[in-house]
């Protein structure tokens, strides 16, 4: 075999398509029947919900449903399928919060619809109020007692100890010793 297949420039053929205007995406196609979600998302990065009023989203036109936290409540939290011993807490998030978003841009409901220009408008009708709640902006700020908790039980959500070697020993024989703290950012 005398083409390379590794470090070969490959010639596009989609280019001409695309750039006049003529490609096709996933948005693009229209099947019989298909329906569109628009989803709300939480503005705030901690914040209790205080009341959603979806009335008016129900009555607008081409609306089929929207689900609120109401609507999922009784099914809880599903169960994980393989569950680490070290998780605090063993289950899935909830499916949509039924009492407090723990993060900005959590899904809080969704309108489903016939267009997803229907689906976006519904959505400017659905109301919801937020009372924010302090937010967890470290992980001092998330581990010290009296922090503010994102979650009922707490901020940590896995515990364990791995210990290879001898780590006290090897800093001890170590001719330099530097400590620092990092401070990463989640960007």
């Amino acid at each position: 075999m005398s083409e390379r297949l590794f470090g070969a420039r490959v010639r596009r053929r989609e280019d001409a398509r695309l750039v006049t205007g003529q490609g096709r995406y996933v948005a693009d196609v229209a099947l019989p029947g298909l329906l569109h979600v628009a989803v709300h998302r939480s503005p705030h990065a901690h914040a209790r919900i205080v009341r959603i009023d979806a009335a008016e989203a129900r009555r607008r036109p081409g609306v089929v449903h929207v689900q609120v936290p109401a609507d999922v409540a009784a099914l809880g939290r599903l169960p994980l399928l393989v569950p680490h011993a070290s998780l605090v807490a063993p289950a899935c998030p909830e499916m949509l919060p039924q009492e407090i978003v723990s993060y900005a841009g959590q899904p809080v409901a969704l309108v489903v619809a016939t267009s997803a220009a229907e689906a976006e408008d519904a959505l400017d009708a659905l109301h919801v109020e937020y009372a924010p709640l302090p937010a967890v902006a470290s992980l001092d700020d998330a581990l010290r007692p009296d922090g503010p908790r994102v979650h009922p039980g707490g901020n940590v959500a896995s515990r364990f100890t791995q210990r290879v070697g001898d780590p006290a020993g090897a800093l001890a024989r170590a001719e330099v010793v530097l400590r620092e703290r990092f401070h990463v950012h989640r960007g």
